[in-house]
Parts: C-alpha cells; sequence; structure tokens
C-alpha cells in the first residue's frame, strides 16, 4: 500500500512540474527540491521530512537570508477573479469564500480541459479538517473551542450550498457534474471547502482569496518559518494591475482635470462671467485672426538663409515634415523607454515572489507560516496540531468569569463587571499574551530600522507566506472572550480585569463609572 502511495504520489509530482514549466512557475532547483509522501517523519540525519501524504520543500543546501527561492506569476494563480466563472459569479453578486468554492469546482469538473488541471490533480481529495470528521471522532472535540467553530462552519457552509443549488437551477449547462464534481453533493461541496480553507490566502484587492500553486506545498511551522513572499497587493480591483491600466489612468486623468479647473477658478473666479467665454469652451478667436491677417501684409526680414533639407528622393523637406520626424523619432525612443520601464514593472509586479526569511540547513524541511494560530485553530482549519505551541490558548466564557466574581466578590460586582464587559466590548477584544509580546517586538525593531534610516524603499512588501491574519473572518475570535494562555496565565484583558474586579470599592467605582478614566486606566492596568 505504501508502495503504490508513493508511486501516485511521484506521478502527480511529475505532472505538477510539467504544469509549473508551461505556466512559468519557476524556483531555484539547485537549492530545493519538492520531496512525495515519505513513511516515516524523521530520517537517519534527523532531518524534517513530510509526515503526512503529500508534497514539502526540503533544503538541497543551507539557505541563506533574502534569497529569492520561487516566482509565481499571477496569471497562475486560481480565484474567482481569474476563473471562467468569473462573469457569472460577479452578475449572481457572489463573492468571498462561496466565490472561491465554485471557482474550484468547476475547474475541478473541466478535468484535463482546464488550465489549472495539473496543478488540480496534484491535490489531496480532501484536507483532513475536523468538519469532515465521522461523529465518533468528533466526540474527542466535545467542550472545545473547535467543536463550536465546526458546528457554526456547519451551518454557514449549508447556507452556502443552498444558494449554490439555486445559481446551478438556473445554469444547468454551465454546472455539469462530470470528472468527480457532483453540484448536488453537499460533501462533494464541503471537501472543496477543506481545499479552500487549509489552502488559500490573500494575493490582492483583485484576486482575494486564492488557490497559489507552489506556495501551498510549503508545510507550517510556528514561529519557525523559514520563507516569506514579496507581491503587491494594492492593485486595480477591476482588472488586478498595479499601474498604468485604463481604470487607473482614466482616474488620474480625471483627477488632474478636476485640479486643473479649481486651479483656474482660484485664480480668476469670474472668469466663467466676463463674456470671454461662451460656456463652449472655446474663445473668440476673431480679434486674433484679424491681427494675423496684418501681419500677413507687412514684410518679414527674411534673416538668415537655413540649410535646405532633402529626402531621399532628392525633393525638399519642408520645415513642418522635418519637425514632425524629429517628434516622430523623439516619440519613438520615448515610448521605446517606456515599454522596457512598463515591462520591467510588470516583471515584479506580476508574480508572487518567495524568499528565505531565516536560513536553513541543508536537508531540512523549509517551512512557512500559516500565521500565529493556537493549536485549537490550527486544527480547525488546516487539519494539524503544532508541538510547543506559544499561542496555545483554551477560551474561558464570560459567564463563567461572572460567576467566579459572583463567588469572590460580590453578585453586585459581578453585575458591574458584566455591564463594563458589554459597554468595552471593542477595547476587550482577544489579546493572546505571545502575539502581544511579538508585536511589541516588531514595533521596536521598526522604530530602530527608523532611527538608523534604513528601512526598504524598494516598494516591496513583505508578508508572512499564507498568514490569513489580516484577512480576519472572525471564526475562531468572534467566540472567544477571555482566555488562558500558554503556559497556563490569564490573557491580558482578564489579567486586568481581574485587577479591576478585585479592587476595593472606592476604587473600583472610580475607574469603572467614569468613561474616560477606563479609557486611560485600563490599557495601563492591561499592559503593567
Amino acid at each position: 500500500m505504501a508502495v503504490k502511495k508513493a508511486n501516485a504520489s511521484a506521478d502527480k509530482l511529475s505532472v505538477l512540474l510539467e504544469w509549473f514549466e508551461e505556466n512559468k512557475v519557476t524556483f531555484n532547483r539547485e537549492a530545493i527540491e519538492i520531496v512525495s509522501y515519505k513513511k516515516t517523519s524523521q530520517s537517519k540525519d534527523k532531518s524534517n521530512i513530510i509526515s503526512s501524504n503529500g508534497f514539502g520543500i526540503i533544503a538541497r543546501r543551507d539557505l541563506l537570508d533574502d534569497e529569492p527561492l520561487v516566482v509565481i506569476p499571477k496569471t497562475a494563480v486560481l480565484s474567482a477573479a481569474t476563473s471562467a466563472l468569473a462573469t457569472l459569479l460577479c452578475d449572481e453578486n457572489i463573492g468571498d469564500t462561496l466565490a472561491l468554492h465554485m471557482a474550484i469546482m468547476y475547474e475541478m469538473s473541466q478535468g484535463c480541459q482546464s488550465p489549472w488541471h495539473g496543478y488540480l490533480q496534484s491535490l489531496p481529495d480532501c484536507a483532513d479538517v475536523p468538519l469532515l470528521w465521522d461523529a465518533e471522532s468528533r466526540k474527542w472535540l466535545q467542550g472545545t473551542d473547535v467543536s463550536k467553530w465546526v458546528e457554526r462552519d456547519e451551518v454557514g457552509l449549508k447556507r452556502d450550498f443552498d444558494r449554490l443549488q439555486d445559481v446551478v437551477a438556473r445554469n444547468p449547462l454551465v454546472f455539469v457534474s462530470q470528472n468527480g464534481v457532483t453540484w448536488g453533493d453537499f460533501t462533494c461541496f464541503l471537501k472543496v471547502a477543506s481545499l479552500a480553507s487549509s489552502r488559500a490566502f490573500l494575493v490582492d484587492v483583485h484576486r482575494g482569496s486564492s488557490m497559489v500553486p507552489f506556495a501551498d506545498i510549503f508545510n507550517h511551522r510556528t514561529n519557525s518559518e523559514n520563507v516569506h513572499i514579496e507581491s503587491e497587493e494594492m492593485v486595480c480591483p477591476l482588472c488586478g494591475e498595479a499601474f498604468g491600466c485604463e481604470h487607473i489612468n482614466g482616474l488620474e486623468q480625471q483627477e488632474e482635470e478636476e485640479e486643473e479647473a479649481d486651479m483656474l477658478l482660484e485664480h480668476d473666479p469670474d472668469h466663467a462671467e466676463d463674456g470671454s467665454d461662451d460656456g463652449s469652451g472655446w474663445e473668440d478667436d476673431s480679434e486674433h485672426d484679424h491681427e494675423d491677417d496684418s501681419d500677413e501684409d507687412e514684410e518679414e526680414d527674411p534673416g538668415e538663409e537655413l540649410p535646405l533639407l532633402l529626402d531621399e528622393t532628392g525633393n525638399p523637406i519642408s520645415d513642418e515634415a522635418h519637425n514632425s520626424q524629429n517628434d516622430s523619432v523623439s516619440d519613438d525612443h520615448d515610448s521605446d523607454d517606456a515599454i522596457e520601464e512598463d515591462e520591467d514593472d510588470d516583471k515584479w509586479v506580476d508574480t508572487l515572489d518567495i524568499v528565505v526569511f531565516k536560513p536553513c540547513k541543508a536537508k531540512r524541511e523549509v517551512f512557512n507560516t500559516y500565521g500565529k494560530h493556537g493549536s485549537a485553530a490550527l486544527l480547525h482549519r488546516y487539519g494539524f496540531c503544532d508541538t510547543n505551541n506559544p499561542f496555545d490558548s483554551i477560551s474561558l466564557d464570560t459567564e463563567h468569569i461572572l460567576q467566579a466574581f459572583s463567588k469572590l466578590v460580590s453578585e453586585k460586582r459581578a453585575a458591574d463587571i458584566g455591564r463594563i464587559v458589554e459597554l468595552y466590548a471593542d477595547v476587550l477584544e482577544p489579546r493572546h499574551r505571545a502575539k502581544c509580546n511579538e508585536d511589541e517586538n516588531e514595533e521596536e525593531n521598526e522604530d530602530e530600522v527608523e532611527e538608523d534610516g534604513s528601512d526598504d524603499e524598494s516598494g516591496e512588501e513583505n508578508i508572512p507566506m499564507l498568514d490569513d491574519e489580516d484577512e480576519d473572518d472572525g471564526t475562531e475570535d468572534a467566540l472567544v472572550a477571555f482566555s488562558i494562555d500558554a503556559p497556563g496565565h490569564p490573557d491580558l484583558n482578564l489579567a486586568a480585569l481581574l485587577v479591576l474586579g478585585l479592587a476595593e470599592e472606592d476604587v473600583f467605582a472610580q475607574v469603572s463609572e467614569s468613561q474616560s478614566v477606563f479609557m486611560h486606566y485600563f490599557p495601563l492596568m492591561r499592559r503593567y
């Protein structure tokens, strides 16, 4: 059985590599290699090898900081905006995750006819997320955050599936069940949803959440990633170009014209009322024409005679034609320079570039990061847990906190704390200790860089690979008010609330009854 799996993985990898070449997805073959399924999780030389059925990246030699490894054209990205369903999804006003799920399903249903077939055939049937576990396996999750999240997922995905069925019914010739895709099968829909959940990440404002070939081969390791991605996220939302497209140019030209009109009004507010403009935008040139006629009657001094210019046939070239030729040549040079600049810009803008963030030793697996997530969040979305995770936590409902205050202090104090939690919900958003410490360290490092004047002015933005923190859908955090963070401390909000809730009555009243006082002192208590 293991041999068959290995052979199947090797065949899939071969097709995937061929697809990479066809779609100009390039990687440094001298530095890294793609490795398929391995039976053991650790080899004799103690190198980290992929421990699950799939692919991973191994360093063939020591990798250095800022070393480029992979270049992925954005044309290779599979998203709702790049799929053949793009127009239909727009007409149906379908966006967000449902649009991506439908795009993936449709391209899968096209089989070899899909431009992404070589990539899609390399994916597993589904991700091993709790959403797809059977009832017996889910019993192990009872009482955990994951169990609550999965229940909510099922409700939202069922709603999406019902909407999908309406679209399928209106377009039966488009949505044909074939090549392993059954549009009316909820399980099939859930499997595709699991792939999108575990692999997609935000590319830019045009493509949105997308499947990015090669990028999803890098496996995750918390706080020990080796690679990040450099990309331009702010592009034209209509066509995906970063600059130079007709939409952006049109807006810029319109803004310039409006600014010029405003400047004219500022310098000559009576311009439209002095009779010099008839409202059509054309001035009365009768006086100018009269002056020109009088000038023509006067004899002009010929001055110094200029040399006669001849064309290839020996005929004289007029000054206008000569100037026109020079202007044409100049315009051609300017146009060539502009084209070269545009081509250089396109090479940078239209790609996702994976570079080394932290060095990696030879024969070790090259890791990525999916974000600063605890084990519960990793299991829920990606189907695995990470050992020694500093972002682990156990959530506590507000009800449990109020019960504790009711027993330790009084029911009145518990009611007052409940009022504070409800009133200052925005202030009490989840704040994991490890994340806060890292954020503070990053801010200090950024301040040091700014003081040194060595900040990067290249315009490229370093983005953690497959990091969805910027694309917060509230899946986990919406259900968590307070938590006990690893290795066993209350989160910063809970710690500050305990200090306030256990304070003497006069101190508690002074801080809690005044919004300005609370907003001043509570952040201080949370910090120190």
